[in-house]
């Protein structure tokens, strides 16, 4: 099995953090206290559920035999307890616990956090300085009914224990590329592996458990009186109340040892880059192969010997290799120096690659159009928005190519093909809603992974950062994906659902409570 050290490709979401904590200019939360009110607020929260809940539920820093475990649980270092201590950390062993939470955080005015799978590079995403943070540690079920063909599960689960746990009925939910990122992704609206031919992975829930700011439990579907709380939270992020059950349509991709895929992992040389560029663009432009799937990595890894760049390309077939090497002929031709391909079950896929835990991370994202491969002169401009990107990917390793914090930097694009696009709107659209009539188009996410140690991004290096941010290019009208963004991006605002999604929050937290409270996307 491949593991991709020291490099993040997914996240869960852009962000901010509430209003006490400090931030600098790229929207990252700094580790100040909060407000005097704030400090009472969450103590008075964390005492009425310790009377509530108990001791072993709610923990905090100088009592909790797991808090401090909890407190380190975030993929991303920076999450970690040298710059959060939540004030306590609710262990939730149900839903009914959680309303019990989130009703003392409301009736006191207390800041929070939720930490599902924790693997989000923003920081103060998924913990809290001075406030209660909800742990699904104790809630990671998942389970298969055969009835409804659907598969239940709960938030703390990671998308590798989701697949294994129903693999042997020959069905996975469309979920993460990574094994060890959770639920939150589909708050998102994810991308997967099976994305091409069952849209993002949102637009696969069949009911969600959903608890509201005040505690109140609903349940939401395409056709109840919370359809539009169900639409919205198919990309919205967590806006609009915390999850405790994720019900979706089992896809059926096999068992292990059926192996119905057939691809692997492609590495090519820097020189392959002004090829892959364009066939890249191409891809994401011209294929309507629901089977076919891609995703793209350039890296750049700082070492004794200077920063070195890899490429890597996971190509993947729903069906025979010979269907692979039709589809992905483009690539095929481009020169590369190694690749590790053959017959892959869908659980194969979701285990090829993992994060390690234990370094600091940020992202940025854009997104560019695909590019016909037939093309004219406004596809030629379209394509050299492609080149600018990793022009400047490239010029930010060269830049802090000394630097001794940085541990790798990361340009991912990850097409989001017209199938995805068709299939999504198909089974009712979410608050994506990207536009129909402009083609597939490709996210694009930059990464920087921090050495193990560095507790804080450097301003220097942040400012670099800001640089790739304000200067990418950006294809007008298309979405943003935000659980690859940064802090600072209005991602919502790029939506086609986005006066849907003002509308639902209206409704359902009038007194914008998540936003004045909690970390989340920016713009309702």
């Amino acid at each position: 099995m491949f593991r991709l050290s020291g490099l993040v490709l997914l996240a869960i979401c852009a962000l901010h953090l509430h209003p006490a904590s400090a931030q600098n200019s790229s929207g990252l939360t700094g580790t100040s206290s909060a407000s005097p009110a704030a400090v009472v607020a969450a103590t008075d929260a964390c005492l009425q559920l310790q009377d509530s809940l108990g001791s072993l539920v709610v923990q905090n820093i100088t009592t909790g035999p797991q808090y401090s475990t909890a407190a380190n649980a975030a993929w991303n270092a920076f999450n970690h307890e040298v710059n959060f201590q939540p004030t306590c950390i609710v262990f939730v062993n149900s839903t009914e616990d959680v309303q019990t939470t989130m009703k003392a955080i409301y009736n006191t005015n207390a800041n929070y956090a939720v930490q599902s799978g924790g693997h989000t590079a923003m920081m103060g995403w998924n913990t809290i300085q001075d406030g209660v943070m909800i742990s699904f540690a104790n809630m990671n079920a998942t389970s298969y009914d055969p009835e409804t063909d659907t598969i239940s599960m709960q938030p703390g689960v990671s998308w590798g224990n989701a697949s294994t746990i129903v693999e042997p009925f020959g069905v996975a939910p469309a979920g993460g590329r990574i094994s060890n990122v959770g639920t939150g992704l589909l708050l998102g609206g994810g991308l997967s592996y099976l994305s091409p031919s069952e849209g993002y992975a949102a637009d696969n829930y069949y009911s969600l458990d959903v608890v509201l700011m005040n505690g109140t439990l609903v349940t939401a579907t395409a056709s109840n009186q919370y359809a539009d709380l169900f639409k919205a939270l198919k990309g919205g992020g967590n806006r609009f109340g915390i999850v405790t059950k994720y019900v979706v349509k089992a896809v059926h991709v096999g068992r292990e040892e059926d192996k119905i895929y057939w691809g692997g992992i492609f590495v090519y040389p820097n020189s392959s880059s002004e090829a892959l560029l364009p066939a890249i663009a191409h891809f994401a432009h011209d294929t309507n192969d629901t089977n076919a799937v891609l995703a793209t990595d350039f890296i750049a890894s700082w070492g004794s010997g200077g920063v070195e760049p890899t490429i890597q390309l996971e190509m993947f077939y729903n069906g025979t290799a010979a269907a692979f090497n039709e589809s992905f002929a483009e690539f095929l031709a481009i020169p590369y120096t190694s690749a590790t391909v053959g017959p892959l079950s869908y659980l194969d896929l979701v285990n090829e690659v993992n994060f390690p835990y234990g370094e600091g991370n940020v992202f940025a994202g854009s997104v560019l159009g695909g590019v016909p491969s037939n093309s004219n002169e406004t596809s030629i401009a379209s394509a050299d928005d492609y080149i600018e990107t990793y022009r400047l990917f490239n010029n930010f390793s060269t830049t802090y190519a000394d630097s001794t914090e940085i541990s790798s930097t990361l340009l991912s694009l990850t097409p989001v093909l017209q199938s995805q696009i068709r299939i999504s709107y198909e089974k009712g659209g979410n608050a994506i809603s990207p536009p129909t009539d402009q083609g597939g188009f490709n996210e694009v996410l930059f990464a920087v992974t921090y050495s193990q140690g560095v507790n804080q991004p450097p301003d220097s290096v942040e400012q670099g950062r800001q640089f790739w941010i304000q200067n990418t290019p950006r294809t007008a009208g298309l979405p943003l994906f935000v659980n690859e963004a940064d802090a600072s991006q209005q991602v919502l605002a790029s939506y086609g659902g986005y006066d849907f999604l003002k509308q639902v929050y209206a409704k359902y937290d009038p007194s914008g409570f998540n936003i004045q409270h909690t970390p989340g996307p920016l713009g309702l």
